[in-house]
């Protein structure tokens, strides 16, 4: 824990300043989320993914999971909503985000620490 404390005093980050790291790393994790779901869902667009939807359908899981989107979303609140696309965009956005990990989140907290000391100086 002490070189921990010594980086952190070292970047210029002061106590007041780890929330606001935080709270920015935060909003970095929420926006990857999103992103990733949001492209992911647009290229379930082409023929090999509707193939591989196809496939899927079949599983119990993922007829347990779409009942609880559809149930979560009515179609009445989004109506262009297409649900298989949109539980299997997740299932995909969740495995890149995993798989992405030993870079992005160093990655974040980086970008948050620099957002900070940029807005605090």
């Amino acid at each position: 824990m002490g070189k921990l404390r010594e980086k952190i005093e070292e970047a210029g980050i002061t106590p007041a300043k780890v929330g606001a790291c935080l709270v920015v790393h935060e909003i970095i994790g929420i926006s990857v989320l999103l992103g990733s779901w949001a492209v992911c869902y647009k290229l379930l667009k082409h023929n090999a993914a509707q193939r591989a939807l196809q496939t899927l359908a079949q599983h119990k899981t993922y007829n347990t999971g779409k009942t609880w989107l559809e149930r979560r979303f009515s179609t009445k609140r989004l109506p262009t909503l297409d649900a298989e696309r949109f539980i299997i965009a997740g299932a995909m956005s969740t495995v890149f985000r995993k798989i992405s990990a030993p870079v992005l989140v160093p990655g974040k907290i980086v970008l948050a620490v620099s957002l900070v000391r940029y807005w605090s100086s």
